[in-house]
């Protein structure tokens, strides 16, 4: 039986969740990752065809490396086509990258952790100083505290507790590596990476380390919060403005180039997919 050739690719891309109602596509309202379609089939001229997503992020969230694969039908000139991409006007999207691919690349099969970091600015912003990315709180945060608070947050635990509504993950178990709290100039950054994270589980942590660095808990509250799996035991979440997807691991390309910095040297969790046949050439 005769397939028709297809061409495979994966694409890194970014956006500006401000400008976005998520990434899935929804009726009538725009999405990060219906521009994403538009912008590839505007500039190669040829339908995109399976779209997926190794990241979902909600209304309003911020990403700069989030990564998709898709295939076409038709060969492209792929370096005149990403010319083509790299001077597309500005639709809320940045950064996109292709990257040819064996057909077994699929966005939610190598994926490999995923880093996240949330804004806040606990003091007053000067006039110039834009909010659009940052959650503005007044009470003055104790860093230290919720560094500490954040150590029981580490390692492989049921987040049934920071789980968002309509989550639709198969398993509430997941493993965090690492958590890392900072204060600089401009206020505090929470840098969150784990192997996978529930719907809203990060702005609900965020909201609970915010709750301890005002003092409103206490920094050995954590365990007890985790062990009741029930999300009212969390308190407040986090505004969507201050979250930014920083970065999704991969798997692919072989070379390790796409894999998070806090998983080198750690043996997948996975089978790294591999190129030993041209793109065009998968059925």
């Amino acid at each position: 039986m005769h397939h028709r050739p297809r061409f495979q690719f994966l694409v890194s891309f970014g956006y500006d969740g401000s400008r976005f109602y998520g990434i899935q596509p929804q009726k009538d309202v725009p999405t990060a990752g219906q521009e994403l379609r538009k912008i590839i089939e505007k500039t190669s001229g040829y339908k995109a065809r399976g779209l997926a997503f190794s990241a979902r992020t909600d209304r309003g969230v911020h990403a700069r490396i989030n990564l998709a694969t898709f295939y076409l039908y038709e060969e492209v000139d792929i370096v005149q086509w990403q010319k083509d991409l790299d001077k597309a006007p500005n639709t809320g999207l940045e950064n996109i990258k292709l990257i040819p691919a064996h057909f077994h690349v699929h966005a939610r099969g190598i994926s490999e952790g995923k880093r996240y970091i949330y804004s806040i600015r606990d003091q007053q912003p000067s006039p110039t100083t834009s909010t659009k990315d940052c959650w503005l709180i007044h009470p003055k945060l104790d860093v230290e505290k919720m560094q500490q608070a954040a150590e029981d947050l580490l390692g492989t635990h049921d987040f049934s507790s920071l789980r968002g509504g309509k989550c639709g993950a198969g398993s509430v178990i997941k493993e965090l590596l690492s958590i890392n709290i900072r204060r600089d100039d401009e206020g505090v950054t929470i840098t969150v990476v784990g192997d996978a994270f529930l719907r809203k589980m990060m702005r609900n942590m965020v909201g609970l380390l915010v709750e301890i660095g005002t003092g409103w808990r206490e920094a050995d509250t954590i365990p007890g919060i985790l062990a009741q799996k029930n999300r009212h035991a969390a308190g407040i979440m986090a505004p969507a403005n201050g979250l930014c997807l920083d970065q999704v691991g991969s798997l692919f390309p072989e070379d390790g180039s796409m894999r998070l910095k806090e998983y080198q040297g750690r043996e997948p969790a996975r089978a790294i997919p591999q190129t030993k046949k041209a793109s065009k050439d998968a059925l």
